[in-house]
Order: structure tokens, then sequence, then C-alpha cells
């Protein structure tokens, strides 16, 4: 037999071995094979869950709820007593998202009611308040490395001025820099107690109709039919409450309302300006430009500052979210 031959047929047997080794090893040397749960990974994808990041048993974390504990009215409020310290202690909280309101809400006691819908909102304002400024940022490079594509994207979502008559294809440097400085205009975060302060007032801490059916905090209309909840009382009234899939649907639409809306170009100024200069910008002096929010103009801006200091909601204005 040549060299060649005789190193073929060692090969040959060399593979026939392992694979015999790797059918019969296990049962031979009583190893034991992974058992895959396709029942298991079923239940995984169809068990609701209240977090989005995250979602681990109270009981081993304090910082995480998992959905069968969510309208546990005891757990829920320990949890908030928890996140609350965090704010006090200058802890980054867990981003934890509950997609809807606990039901039983309006049941609590006056200020465990306050504690946890606080709990509840606050993570989710920030996250809000996270992705306007991560598009801030992306904004920024679409003009940086002149990505049209992105630029006609955000001045579409934005509503910049005359948007349908802007050719993208032909924008000249003086037109680029006019889109640019209006999307600095628009693109920016909003002051958390401001936030917290109007979602209080127009959903009752949580426990209004339209907050419950919903997840509509901030009281927002709509004309489209299908897309919101007709006031009772009023069902030929010819608007609706918008709803929304989930309460971060609802802050950020509530973002994009006061940074895209006509009535709030002084907001949006006052808060540029104050941007441009350094200076920081709070709740309190951004909610004197909300008289055009409701129907009671002046005596809405009244109300919204009297929230802030009477809940003291300043003290969220320079919270964070916990790291991924």
């Amino acid at each position: 037999m040549s060299l060649r031959r005789y190193n073929e047929v060692l090969f040959l047997i060399i593979i026939i071995s392992f694979f015999m080794i790797g059918f019969l090893g296990p049962k031979f040397w009583k190893i034991s094979q992974p058992i895959f749960s396709f029942k298991s990974i079923q239940y995984n994808f169809s068990n609701p869950v209240v977090s989005i990041d995250k979602l681990n048993q109270f009981y081993s974390n304090n910082n995480y709820l998992s959905s069968d504990q969510f309208n546990n009215k005891v757990v829920v409020f320990r949890w908030s007593e928890n996140i609350l310290n965090y704010i006090k202690k200058d802890i980054p909280i867990p981003r934890m998202y509950f997609p809807y309101i606990p039901k039983n809400i309006s049941k609590y006691e006056t200020n465990k009611k306050k504690s946890v819908f606080t709990a509840i909102l606050l993570p989710i304002a920030l996250k809000g308040n996270e992705l306007v400024l991560e598009e801030r940022k992306q904004m920024k490079i679409a003009f940086s490395t002149n990505n049209i594509f992105q630029i006609e994207r955000f001045s579409k979502k934005y509503k910049i001025k005359n948007f349908k008559k802007i050719n993208f294809s032909t924008l000249n440097r003086s037109e680029l820099r006019r889109i640019k400085l209006e999307l600095l205009n628009k693109i920016n975060s909003i002051p958390i107690s401001l936030i917290l302060a109007q979602s209080i007032i127009e959903s009752g801490w949580g426990a209004s109709r339209f907050a419950q059916e919903g997840n509509a905090l901030f009281g927002q209309w709509t004309w489209i039919n299908d897309d919101g909840i007709k006031p009772k009382g009023n069902l030929d009234a010819n608007f609706s409450v918008k709803s929304f899939d989930s309460l971060l649907d609802s802050v950020n639409s509530y973002i994009l309302n006061l940074n895209t809306h006509p009535a709030y170009k002084e907001l949006r100024n006052f808060r540029m300006s104050q941007h441009n200069h350094g200076k920081k910008i709070t709740g309190n002096d951004m909610a004197n430009f909300l008289d055009k929010y409701a129907e009671i103009g002046l005596e809405y801006v009244t109300k919204v500052k009297k929230m802030i200091k009477k809940n003291q909601l300043i003290k969220f204005e320079n919270s964070s979210l916990a790291t991924f």
C-alpha cells in the first residue's frame, strides 16, 4: 500500500471514530444532552411584560417589577418608594418603563398615588428626552456629512417652514443653514418638571378615563375619529382625546407637539436663547409660554407653575437614567 493510500485510509478511520464518539458518547459516558423547551420559548414571547429593557422579580431586585406584580398595590408602592429614594440620593434610576398606569391607582391613598405615578412617569419622561437628544445628535451628523436623506427626514418630522416646497436635491449653503437653525430650535429636550406637571394636570395623577383607557397623559386632541377617545357627554364632538399604545408613546407625542406646533414657537425661542447663553432651562420658566395649551389661557400657566411648586417637581430636573 502506498504512503498516500495509507494516509487516506487512516484519515477515514479517524473521521468515523469521531462520528461514533459524538453519536454514542453522551449515552456511554452518561452526559446529559441539552433539552430545548419550545413551550418555554412560546411562553416568554406571549407573557406580557412591563419593562422594555429588563424584567426581574421585585423580591430579588428592588429596581424592577414583573408583570404579575404590576397591580399589587403594596408591592408597587414599595417599589415607587425605592425609586424616589434614588432621586433623594442623586442616584440614576433604573430603566423601568411601564406600558400603562395601574388600573387600581384611583383607589390608592393620595400620597401613595402621587408617589407611584411620579415613579412610573419619571423614567419614561427621561427616556423621551433621551430619544429627542439622540435625534438632535443625529441631525447634526446629517448636516456635517451632507446626508440629504436624513436632513429631509428630520425636516419632515419637525415640520420645517415650507417643507413641501423645498427641493432637497438642490439645496444651497444658505438654505441648508436656515434649515439647520430651525431644527436646532426644534429638536431639544423638555424640562422634567414641566413634563410631570402637565401630565399630572391632564391625567389626574393617571386616574383619568383618558389615561386609563388610552394612555393619554397630556390631553392632546385629534380630529381622526379612530385615533382617540370621545369625551363623555359630548359624543358628537368633532374631536377626540388622542390615545396611545403605551405611556412612552404618549410622552414622545407630547414632546414632539411642544417642539413643532406653531403655538409654542415662543417657548422654543426662549429655550434656544437660554441654551445659547449656557443658562439653565427650567420647567417653571418654560411654563410661561403655555397659555395656548388650554382654553383657559394664562390661568393654565398659573396652574402649571403651582403644580411644580406644590409638589416640588423641580427636584426631579437633574435626575438621570442608569446606564445600560
